[in-house]
């Protein structure tokens, strides 16, 4: 089965302010092109000697300004929604690793998470995945302890209980067992 998310804009704050810091960005960059650029035309223009001159550096600054700062713009405006379609594979499985925590924090080991597999954070997929399982797995053996002790306790507590006992013997050894095992399960812990 192909595991496919159905929404781009998974965290609309983080994903939309990313988009426009690289918008920013980029434009401050534009401008900065942009002086490097013209200044030395300007410079040019000013020191141009006839007007013939002036009029053909003139026609080239303005056909270079109808041209290239829309250019700037649209690759500005290009970047931000690269980022936002890029940063998907960053944002997607960040998200569903807060969600596996959230479950694992609630109790539900069970959960296994998959993410795409051209996502990133496959390492982390698999470490989430090996802390469900250990976690699923000591949560398993901890209610059978459980359970082993308590059906001991009854086993006890019925001999204890029981008309006329005769086991005093028999609950010792009971009673230390149970004992022991619970302190070599606390050292294993």
């Amino acid at each position: 089965m192909v595991f496919s998310r159905k929404k781009i804009v998974i965290k609309p704050e983080y994903q939309l302010r990313l988009a426009l810091t690289f918008f920013i960005s980029i434009i401050m960059y534009s401008l900065i092109l942009g002086l490097i650029i013209f200044y030395p035309l300007y410079s040019a223009l000013n020191a141009a000697a006839t007007i013939e001159e002036q009029a053909r550096i003139s026609t080239m600054v303005l056909f270079l300004h109808q041209r290239v700062w829309l250019g700037f713009f649209a690759v500005a405006a290009l970047a931000a929604v690269h980022v936002i379609f890029s940063s998907h594979r960053v944002v997607g499985p960040m998200y569903r690793f807060e969600k596996a925590v959230e479950e694992l924090k609630n109790g539900n080991y069970g959960l296994r998470i998959r993410i795409r597999k051209r996502d990133e954070f496959k390492d982390m997929e698999v470490l989430l995945n090996g802390l469900a399982e250990s976690l699923e797995l000591k949560r398993n053996r901890s209610m059978q302890f459980h359970f082993d002790v308590r059906t001991r306790l009854e086993t006890i507590s019925a001999l204890l209980e029981a008309e006329g006992a005769e086991y005093p013997e028999d609950v010792k050894r009971l009673t230390q067992g149970l004992i022991n095992e619970i302190n070599s399960r606390a050292s294993t812990v």
